[in-house]
């Protein structure tokens, strides 16, 4: 990445005395929740390891800063060399970068959008997601590759620039590979399945701040799982679901007004804002929104997935049911395990239904 996108956060000098105090009270409320686990009522996950990994996650983004949470090294370059495949990263404009996963030359592409808040980079669980997706569906006769998105982030960048450079990655696509839109599907989790359902908003009704993007044909599918499209607090969901989610009402406060930074919110950054008719015309053959049922965000999720249900009939919505927020990336993280949850065994079988 150019260096003057560089988005690394720097530690200050109280942040890095506090890191092992900070990381001693994530284990702390870990072995509580494990050691009171026996006693937890119906408003707790059911299975105990969701309950103690949620304790421990929930304890992580509240105590640590976003700094503190923040990891050093390049995910990617690792992720490839520990998984034998030759890394391959393509330069976009407005300093954005895109790694390539599986065959560049495959037919069919998946352009990825990973969550963390606007605030936090991808992780390892990210790229063994779309990795799983990759080896099960072409090992079925299918054909994709992964085009993944690293888009810079806050603080140092905020909105519109994410979404911006999320629609640059869908135009390299389309303009300097080649690629018929029918060919690629977008997709993305948490704050990336923000960008996928913003980016797909732009095609049909442009941000005022960011180039047009005129596509020859509708894309081939758009997918969301576990979208924040939506930065209020309202619903039952917030209080119904508070200690069975890792995400808290805090911590999502702190990450939207950063990535506000002061702006008023708009139907791109909080998609759930947009008219309802500008979803009945979206480019896009197929959307696919995906919750788990005991995410803080499953109130907003379900009125949006019924909003766009009302006007785009060709949409679907699938509810894990006793998964938290992102389950293929947290609490059944791995190339084995993340597509064995409701929500990424639906994703896989949407894909594979048209690939």
């Amino acid at each position: 990445m150019d260096p003057k996108y560089d988005d690394t956060p720097k530690l200050t000098l109280w942040e890095k005395v506090d890191f092992p105090f900070a990381r001693f009270a994530v284990v702390a409320s870990a072995l509580y929740a494990a050691l009171t686990g026996a006693f937890r009522g119906k408003s707790y996950p059911v299975q105990f390891k969701h309950h103690v990994f949620a304790a421990a996650v929930r304890k992580t983004v509240t105590r640590l800063s976003d700094p503190q949470n923040h990891p050093t090294g390049d995910v990617y370059a690792a992720f490839m060399e520990g998984s034998g495949q030759a890394p391959e990263t393509v330069k976009l404009a407005h300093g954005a970068v895109g790694h390539w996963v599986g065959n560049k030359n495959a037919k069919n592409v998946l352009l990825y959008y990973h969550g963390g808040g606007f605030v936090l980079p991808a992780t390892p669980a990210h790229l063994q997601f779309v990795t799983a997706l990759i080896q099960d569906l072409n090992a079925n006769g299918h054909e994709l590759a992964v085009f993944f998105l690293r888009y810079t982030l806050t603080p140092r960048f905020t909105y519109p620039t994410q979404l911006r450079q999320a629609v640059e990655a869908l135009r390299y696509l389309v303009a300097e590979t080649n690629r018929s839109p029918a060919d690629v599907y977008l997709g993305g989790d948490s704050a990336g399945g923000n960008l996928a359902m913003s980016t797909l908003l732009h095609i049909s009704h442009p941000h005022p701040e960011i180039d047009p993007l005129a596509l020859s044909a509708p894309l081939a599918g758009v997918f969301a799982l576990a979208p924040w499209i939506n930065f209020s607090a309202d619903g039952p969901s917030f209080t119904q679901n508070a200690n069975k989610d890792l995400l808290t009402t805090g911590v999502l406060e702190r990450w939207s007004k950063g990535y506000l930074a002061g702006k008023e919110p708009d139907s791109w950054s909080e998609p759930a804002r947009a008219p309802i008719e500008w979803w009945k015309d979206v480019k896009t053959q197929r959307i696919l929104i995906l919750a788990g049922s005991d995410e803080i965000l499953f109130s907003s999720l379900e009125e949006f997935a019924k909003k766009v249900q009302s006007v785009f009939p060709n949409t679907t919505y699938v509810v894990g049911y006793g998964e938290s927020h992102d389950a293929p990336f947290y609490t059944e993280a791995g190339i084995d395990n993340c597509l064995k949850t409701e929500t990424g065994r639906n994703v896989r079988q949407w894909l594979a239904a048209k690939l």
